[in-house]
């Protein structure tokens, strides 16, 4: 995944039109080294289209080390640890069933050391074995 965060991704399937996605992210705007674990609703009609599928999803977010708080003061962290709420919506392209591209956005809320908010942007793609 390139944005933010840049991470490695993995989606493991969880019923016929839900997924988790699990994000291992390095030097985010909330952390050196951040997890997001994150529940997702797919809508594969959504586009009228076998190729594209839209999503949500809404999850947790956990952060270790400095964060740089892009765009709120509040979501600069200099401390250990932190704690934060994600929601995302998002767009697949499957042009097969070995690989898809994304497009997320959604905002973080960060719970640890005050409230403070940021939006997340991320471009990245998933290979299937």
């Amino acid at each position: 995944m390139l944005g933010e965060p840049n991470a490695v991704t993995l989606k493991s399937k969880s019923g016929s039109n839900n997924d988790w996605i699990f994000n291992l992210g390095f030097k985010s705007h909330y952390g050196s080294l951040r997890f997001d674990g994150i529940y997702t609703f797919n809508f594969p009609s959504a586009f009228n289209s076998r190729d594209f599928e839209l999503y949500a999803g809404v999850g947790a977010v956990l952060a270790f080390g400095d964060g740089d708080g892009i765009f709120k003061e509040k979501l600069k962290r200099k401390n250990d640890f932190g704690l934060g709420i994600k929601g995302l919506m998002g767009v697949n392209f499957k042009p097969s069933n070995k690989f898809e591209i994304f497009l997320e956005l959604g905002p973080l809320i960060g719970l640890s050391d005050g409230i403070g908010a940021n939006m997340e942007l991320v471009l990245g793609f998933r290979f299937y074995p």
